[in-house]
Parts: structure tokens; sequence; C-alpha cells
């Protein structure tokens, strides 16, 4: 299962480095492992386990709207920031 991510729908712009550090963040502050794909690496790639209930959708869910909403809002210049290797 996997989300693309773009910068402006207008443009479609891949969001290649946002992509990065939600990958880093939902590993580093919900304990949620995802990795990125894609041809321009803007794809979060989630490989949830046979055993998934609506509760882990859930807690998914929360962690990305958290990263995306609080932690990503607060940086100035997502450019500067490393890339994640998956």
């Amino acid at each position: 299962l996997g989300i693309e991510l773009i910068r402006a729908e207008e443009t479609l712009a891949p969001a290649t480095e946002e992509t990065a550090f939600i990958c880093s963040k939902l590993k580093e502050k919900h304990a949620i492992l995802t990795s990125i794909d894609g041809t321009y690496d803007n794809v979060l790639v989630i490989k949830p386990p046979m055993v998934f209930s609506k509760g882990d959708a859930d807690d998914f869910m929360d962690g990305f709207e958290t990263v995306v909403l609080e932690d990503l809002a607060l940086v100035d210049d997502i450019l500067s920031i490393s890339r994640t290797p998956t």
C-alpha cells in the first residue's frame, strides 16, 4: 500500500523531501515502519502485517496526521533536511 505525496495539486510536484521527513518521524516518534518508493521517492510505502486491525489503521492515521500537521509544519526549509535511506 502506498501514498503518493505531492507538494501542490496544481503542479503535481513530487514531495520527495517531505516523504523522507515523514518516514523518519513516523519511525522516530510513533514506532511506525514505512519505506519510500517511486520514481521521485515520493511514495510512502506501508507494509502492514497479515494481522492488521482497525485499531492499527487508526494508530497509523493518528501518527501520520501528527507528523504532517505538527512536525512538518514546523520545518522552515524542507530542502535542507537530509534524506532517509530506505
